[in-house]
């Protein structure tokens, strides 16, 4: 590596995954890094911080590069000042970038969807939230408020539901559905009593929760009746959230609505719900995947601190680089 170049990473750190990349003032990605979760609100700031190097420490050994012009970490759970100041400074500590920027894993997402442009963005992992941003450069965010009070439509919220749903089947209680013996095969129980341990005495971690949400996907594809409401219900509440956003924004017209996230490749039921909410208040809006992962958002994010124009020309060769990193 030629020392005097000047590198820019991005960082998205959620509740089940940190990720990052390493990109060149070009827009060329050279490395991606991957580590556990990094979400303060539910591990700590120091486990957090320790995930988000972990990640830089994968890229680095990938690209060898180990300091940047920029840094930008998009992180669930850094709304609260408190959040954010903690992560900066114990990232800075490591001495890594010469600009730090900390920001919510919402505002990367958002970034990387649109490409900058105007739009909102629905995130949907363990965590749930939309984001946008009009034209007059406000932003508005619904939902994101954690697992104990809200992200209806999440990973954990789906995962929730689906072992209320399987204790209401064994209880004879609810419908009979096919989540019984998948939440227990997936949770290794041998009797749902087990299950109460596993909550409320030794816990589950949000992320736990969340990883039962593929076998609710499963079993709607199977053609249970409950799992598929279950993912109709997350669908109609993730639009709820957009909706929110939008009507906040006062966004009309042309503009993207774009989703990210594990739980939109959970299977059709959620996008179709998903979809008719949304444009029962926006139907000329173009609802689509993100343009990049979020990760990516938060380098573009590092590039404007540097100054760099992300234009269209150097959007192009992001997706160019992307491409090649996945082939």
């Amino acid at each position: 590596m030629i020392e005097d170049n000047v590198y820019v990473l991005g960082v998205d750190g959620g509740g089940s995954l940190t990720r990052c990349v390493v990109a060149d003032l070009s827009g060329r990605l050279l490395a991606r890094g991957i580590a556990g979760p990094s979400n303060p609100m539910t591990g700590g700031v120091e486990a957090s911080v320790e995930a988000i190097i972990k990640a830089v420490e994968a890229a680095a050994s990938r690209c060898g590069v180990r300091r940047f012009g920029a840094a930008c970490l998009g992180v669930a759970g850094v709304e609260r000042p408190y959040g954010r100041d903690a992560i900066r400074r114990g990232f800075a500590a490591r001495g890594l970038s010469e600009r730090l920027l900390v920001v919510s894993d919402a505002a990367a997402a958002l970034a990387g969807a649109t490409g900058g442009e105007v739009g909102v963005v629905v995130v949907a992992g363990t965590g749930s939230i939309a984001y946008g941003v009009n034209a007059e450069g406000e932003t508005a965010r619904a939902g994101g408020w954690g697992w104990m009070v809200g992200d209806e439509g999440s990973g954990y919220d789906i995962g929730r539901r689906a072992m209320a749903a399987a204790l209401r089947a064994y209880d004879g209680r609810g419908e009979p559905t096919m989540l019984a013996e998948k939440v227990k095969g997936a949770l290794n129980l041998g009797d749902f009593r087990e299950l109460v341990d596993r909550l409320y005495v030794t816990g589950m971690k949000g992320n736990e929760i969340a990883s039962l949400a593929p076998t609710v996907a499963e079993a709607a594809e199977r053609g249970d009746d409950v799992a598929a409401h279950i993912l109709r219900g997350a669908g109609v509440e993730l639009g709820r959230a957009a909706v929110a956003v939008i009507r906040r924004l006062r966004l009309r017209g042309r503009f993207t609505v774009a989703q990210t996230g594990g739980v939109f490749q959970l299977g059709g039921p959620i996008r179709a719900a998903f979809e008719e909410t949304v444009r029962r208040a926006a139907r000329e809006c173009i609802i689509a995947p993100s343009r990049f992962e979020p990760a990516v958002g938060a380098a573009l994010l590092a590039l404007r601190e540097l100054g760099v124009e992300t234009d269209e020309p150097l959007l192009r060769r992001v997706e160019v680089s992307v491409h090649n990193a996945e082939r």
